[in-house]
């Protein structure tokens, strides 16, 4: 199930720019908003839906704006690649089991029970990056699945080739189906309480790409607009044996505190420091450059994924309707910034994906070998075949479990269905 779409792309297909102006096409193929519209043509919103109802003329000078800034033919092989980037459902139910079937698809028993606690949830059950956290008495706070962006990328692999080619559409509506038969009179009973869409600018060595650092400039001049009012960023690196590792820009609008923001960053740089290799690498292999994520949380991203499910759109494709429903961004003259809205405003460049990925085992081997508790019996063993002395026997002989620990071998036994 994993496919990219790449196409010629030019910012409004025409055959000729002689064909008669259509304002609602225009607008609804560059994904922007009326606001946009009339932001760019200098007029009010009234006076706007006239014209593209056709009860106004749309005089010569606002034909020339709407074919500057839309007919331009511009042929690019760059496209957005959008994902699932991060992913909380919470469930209103304490049968773990069956969440982890019927929604996941997996077997329970093929989790890991962790012994310590997170989220104020008595229990934490993963496999891979999949994180499940439950109560055994909270129902209200019930089973919450928790995917971050590995986590997604395995699940991906789990539909692609263990579960039938399913999709997210397919796992977001299986959610509230279920929600449904279980509880159909619980509009609590599912909640998405977060959902992160990430939009990854390919990297377009040929025709350059979009500069973040000239939207740290507009945010810092003031020369944006939108219902989000503040920004910040955040620019740094770190000093290692090698040199300066640049971790790049970061532009944050809206708070993290709301239920909506945004974070725009050089995403070849993060994960340049995270594989610890070159940025030109980084690019070459991925074709990584910006990413442009939408951070939704509790009442809108359950409102989001159930218009989802009702119209089935290609989520990146309405991740950038978001950004230009909820950011305006202008040049030093006050026009319409032409560089951010070639890139934003480009019909048939943003395409939903999916990038599946096996669960990575060897990284719980290599925390086991390097990390984990038996290598001090070990070295405790290896100390008394020195000494002679045999500490570790009475230890091992007087040690009883904690209170935690029986609570945690017991729901082991549920989960791995043992009596006894």
């Amino acid at each position: 199930m994993f496919f990219i779409l790449k196409t010629n792309i030019v910012v409004f297909n025409l055959e000729s720019e002689e064909r008669p102006i259509d304002l609602k096409d225009i607008r609804s193929s560059a994904n922007v908003t009326q606001q946009f519209m009339c932001d760019l043509l200098g007029i009010s919103l009234s006076y706007y839906r006239k014209m593209e109802k056709g009860e106004r003329a749309v005089t010569s000078e606002m034909e020339e704006k709407i074919r500057h800034s839309f007919f331009k033919k511009r042929e690019s092989s760059t496209v957005f690649v959008g994902t699932n980037d991060y992913t909380n459902i919470r469930f209103q139910t304490l049968n773990v089991r069956e969440v982890v079937s019927k929604i996941l698809g997996l077997s329970v028993e093929n989790f890991q029970l962790n012994d310590y606690n997170r989220y104020q949830y008595p229990f934490f059950i993963s496999y891979g990056h999949i994180n499940v956290y439950y109560h055994d008495k909270d129902i209200k706070a019930g089973v919450l699945i928790e995917m971050s962006g590995q986590a997604c990328r395995e699940m991906e692999y789990e539909f692609e080739y263990h579960q039938k080619q399913r999709t997210w559409y397919d796992f977001f509506n299986d959610c509230f189906l279920y929600a449904n038969k279980k509880a159909p009179e619980n509009g609590d009973f599912v909640k998405i309480t977060r959902f992160d869409l990430a939009l990854d600018e390919q990297y377009n060595p040929q025709e350059g790409n979009f500069d973040l650092f000239k939207l740290l400039t507009s945010a810092r001049e003031g020369r944006w607009n939108g219902r989000k009012q503040n920004y910040s960023a955040v620019l740094g690196g770190r000093r290692t044996k090698e040199g300066m590792i640049n971790d790049g820009l970061t532009v944050y609008f809206g708070s993290k505190q709301t239920h909506l923001f945004f974070r725009f960053y050089e995403k070849d740089y993060e994960r340049a420091s995270q594989e610890m290799a070159s940025v030109e690498a980084i690019r070459e292999m991925y074709g990584l450059r910006n990413r442009y994520e939408i951070s939704m949380r509790k009442e809108i991203s359950t409102d989001f994924i159930k218009r989802y499910i009702e119209e089935d759109f290609d989520l990146a494709d309405e991740g950038v309707k978001i950004i230009n429903d909820n950011l305006t961004f202008y040049d030093k003259e006050g026009n319409l910034d032409s560089e951010w809205y070639d890139m934003m405003g480009r019909m048939d460049a943003y395409h939903f994906t999916v990038r599946p990925e096996a669960p990575d085992l060897n990284r719980k081997y290599t925390w086991f070998e390097r990390g984990g508790p038996v290598s001090t019996y070990l070295l405790l063993k290896k100390a008394e075949e020195l000494t002679g002395e045999s500490r570790l026997d009475e230890i091992f002989n007087e040690a009883e479990l904690t209170e935690r620990q029986e609570k945690f071998l017991k729901e082991f036994r549920m989960i791995r269905g043992a009596n006894g």
